[in-house]
């Protein structure tokens, strides 16, 4: 049967650029590359499937494969059905494809087919605001008498930086990576094409930490950068993983994740997020919180609920930051719900305008989205590292109290947080408002908050939780009729079944936004898994399963 389901996949148009189908194997056991190539050369002889070592280790318990014959997009569903039997042929704990992922969920359901209509996941846009304005309303100024930074490392894991005057001085000397082209020239190759967004990495590293000041009325002195980052004296570790927050897969990440640990970075940056569950990049996050550097990702654009690897942030992986407008109120577009840690501030938020090679080395714009909000975050994340001395010093403090360095920023961080009353009593956005000075103030805990990462002695074999549970706790949150109606034998669908539930909701927000224009049809789900839910009328609804 696997024979035949990989044959229908192949037999179906060729490939293009960046579409071929990754495929991520989970073990109980390390293995080698070579003994999982084997099982799946006896599984699938003349496949043309090549596996690799997520993390590059000699035994390894995450692996992926790459299928240069068979295209994702399109037929997805397939693709499960697939990835199932493949999982069982090879002796997998799990499998999960790899799929293309966006930040901006009505571009992922195909709703968006225009760069001009990109902005149905916009908001109006305001450029008479004092490019500094961000920083009298998050109490970065105030915070800036303690510390600017100075000695903290925030990796930007994103398309890259640029020659941009915003970066003069920002980015680190040495440490740079490439996941995408190879080699350590992190710059951004401004990849053209639909709904690229080429210069996203550059705009994340100036709102983080560009030189500057600002006033108390958020007026940047002349002479200096046209913007200036939250952390104005950190540095920036730039890593080259995705050629676009549009389209990109979750296959660089966990190594990406890895080397920002290797390097001694103190906080992570990650404004780019989706609907694929993809177990490493979960284990490359748990070691980065065990290595005791600080998380921060986007909750997401134009999806209703939070996207990966934000939606790992209640498992105490990673802090996942909404957006707000400048009144407060949410950012209309925002990711939200019981998965949000906090808010920031992401509408009309200066930043660096470099969107092609030939474009001008001093243009800033103001942009939006919760990539802003992620970049604050990161900003402050840094300047409370750096008010304490950096990773190490946080990291045994953190031993000694029995927690973990996440655990006690996102502490700190949320310590007095109220939510403002034009939240109009909303839950769904976090705890409340950034405020660095709050933040820098707060005294660290002397013993576990309660929001610590599990141990490993607490997970399954594999070393992260499992995909069932990640989908329970997906659906308590977004669906609770539907995670009722979840059982174990069920289990086996669950990633397909959280792809789905994303997709559904993104569709939702997508004809909320477009109106009359509804979005496309539904993909269909796997005939297996159409089944497998028949009798189950809150799951076919979470999923869009009719």
């Amino acid at each position: 049967m696997l024979q035949d389901t990989f044959a229908a996949l192949r037999g179906a148009e060729a490939p293009g650029e960046d579409q071929e189908l990754t495929v991520e194997l989970v073990f109980e056991q390390p293995l080698s590359a070579a003994q999982v190539q084997a099982r799946l050369d006896e599984a699938l002889p003349d496949s043309g499937g090549q596996v690799a070592s997520v993390f590059g280790y000699e035994a390894d318990r995450y692996h992926f494969v790459d299928f240069p014959a068979i295209r994702e997009r399109g037929q997805e569903a397939q693709v499960f059905q697939f990835v199932r039997e493949l999982r069982a042929a090879v002796g997998a704990a799990e499998a999960n494809p790899v799929l293309t992922d966006s930040l901006f969920g009505a571009a992922a359901v195909g709703a968006v087919t225009t760069e001009a209509g990109l902005f149905t996941c916009s908001t109006p846009k305001d450029s008479t605001l004092p490019f500094g304005w961000v920083h009298p309303m998050i109490h970065t100024i105030e915070a800036w008498q303690r510390t600017r930074g100075q000695g903290s490392v925030v990796a930007v894991i994103d398309t890259g930086h640029s020659s941009h005057q915003e970066l003069n001085g920002v980015l680190t000397p040495g440490g740079h990576l490439n996941l995408v082209e190879g080699g350590t020239d992190a710059s951004d190759r401004f990849s053209r094409g639909l709904l690229t967004h080429p210069g996203h990495g550059t705009l994340v590293m100036s709102v983080v930490a560009s030189r500057g000041d600002a006033d108390a009325s958020g007026n940047v002195p002349p002479g200096q950068g046209g913007v200036t980052g939250a952390a104005p004296e950190a540095r920036v570790l730039p890593i080259r993983a995705i050629k676009s927050v549009i389209n990109f897969k979750q296959k660089t990440l966990p190594p990406a994740i890895a080397h920002a640990v290797s390097q001694g970075a103190d906080v992570i940056a990650m404004a780019q997020g989706g609907a694929t569950r993809v177990a490493s990049t979960e284990k490359a996050l748990r070691d980065a919180v065990a290595a005791g550097v600080v998380v921060v990702c986007a909750a997401g654009n134009c999806w209703p609920s939070v996207v990966f690897p934000a939606a790992y942030a209640p498992y105490g992986l990673c802090t996942a930051v909404a957006a707000l407008t400048r009144d407060l109120t949410p950012w209309k577009r925002s990711g939200r719900g019981p998965s949000v840690s906090f808010s920031a501030p992401g509408e009309n938020v200066w930043g660096a305008a470099k969107n092609k090679a030939s474009d001008p080395n001093n243009g800033i714009k103001a942009a939006q989205g919760t990539t802003l909000a992620t970049s604050l975050t990161s900003g402050v994340a840094a300047l409370w590292v750096a008010r304490h001395g950096g990773r190490a010093a946080l990291k045994a403090k953190a031993d000694a109290a029995g927690t973990t360095v996440q655990a006690m920023w996102l502490h700190c961080v949320t310590k007095g947080m109220t939510k403002p009353p034009v939240w109009g009593g909303a839950t769904n956005l976090g705890a409340g408002v950034l405020d660095a000075e709050r933040a820098l103030l707060t005294k660290l805990p002397l013993a576990s908050t309660g929001t610590e990462a599990v141990g490993d002695d607490k997970l399954p074999a594999t070393g992260t939780e499992s995909t069932a549970n990640i989908l329970l706790s997906h659906l308590a949150d977004n669906a609770p009729d539907a995670a009722a109606e979840f059982d174990p034998a069920l289990a086996d669908y669950a990633a397909e079944m959280i792809w789905r539930s994303y997709r559904a909701g993104a569709r939702a927000r997508a004809a909320e936004m477009l109106g009359d224009e509804a979005p496309p049809v539904p993909d269909a789900p796997s005939e297996a898994l159409a089944g497998a839910i028949a009798d189950k009328p809150a799951l076919r609804a979470a999923l869009a399963a009719y």
